[in-house]
């Protein structure tokens, strides 16, 4: 069954890039495409991203082709300088990673509401989003190791080690390993537009 899933999502990874290869603006498209590859591809819970289309059926286009997985799904933030502030997210795969006890604790902490639900704490993330005052956790939200989060925010005295892709901060072994999983996935989608190159779809 997991391999099935997978198979499924790489089958709709190669619809939204052949939409991007055909759309106006193609390496606009395509570059949206590769930043949400990890999470098509089920290696990321969530991508916050500022997109920007011409015209809204194209806009509305592309989400009835996204939405063709049913898990993902999106949360407009708010418009910003002429640009849609948009969460793509897995609502799945979002809502075990919120739900690990480490994590509620953590974001309840930051007074999140005490009674959790996916939505409920997406609300609460983009009203924070949207204030004077961008919220740090949100790394956990976008995927990122806990100890990260809580390294940058200064919550834990775990060394600084790098910057790739986001702030590591101690053991970077998980780290290295989500980084890279993501990374894969972004190739992934830069092989399947070579392909298309190739060999266009009939």
């Amino acid at each position: 069954m997991p391999e099935q899933l997978y198979l499924n999502d790489i089958e709709h990874l190669e619809e939204l890039v052949a939409w991007a290869m055909n759309a106006a603006s193609q390496d606009k498209k395509l570059f949206l495409i590769e930043s949400l590859a990890p999470l098509v591809l089920g290696k990321k819970p969530s991508v916050l991203l500022n997109v920007f289309f011409e015209n809204p059926e194209e806009w509305e286009t592309f989400k009835k082709l996204l939405f063709q997985h049913n898990a993902l799904q999106i949360r407009v933030i708010r418009k910003l300088n002429g640009r849609l502030q948009v969460m793509f997210y897995h609502r799945h795969l979002l809502d075990s990673v919120l739900r690990q006890d480490p994590i509620l604790a953590f974001l309840k902490a930051l007074s999140y509401p005490e009674t959790y639900s996916l939505d409920n704490y997406l609300c609460f993330l983009q009203q924070k989003i949207i204030s004077l005052e961008f919220p740090d956790e949100i790394g956990v939200f976008l995927g990122y190791p806990l100890k990260d989060v809580l390294g940058f925010m200064g919550l834990l005295p775990l060394p600084y080690i790098r910057t790739q892709g986001w702030r590591i901060y101690g053991d970077e072994k998980l780290s290295n390993e989500i980084y890279e999983s993501c990374r894969q996935a972004r190739n992934t989608m830069k092989i399947i537009a070579q392909k298309i190159v190739l060999w266009p779809p009939k």
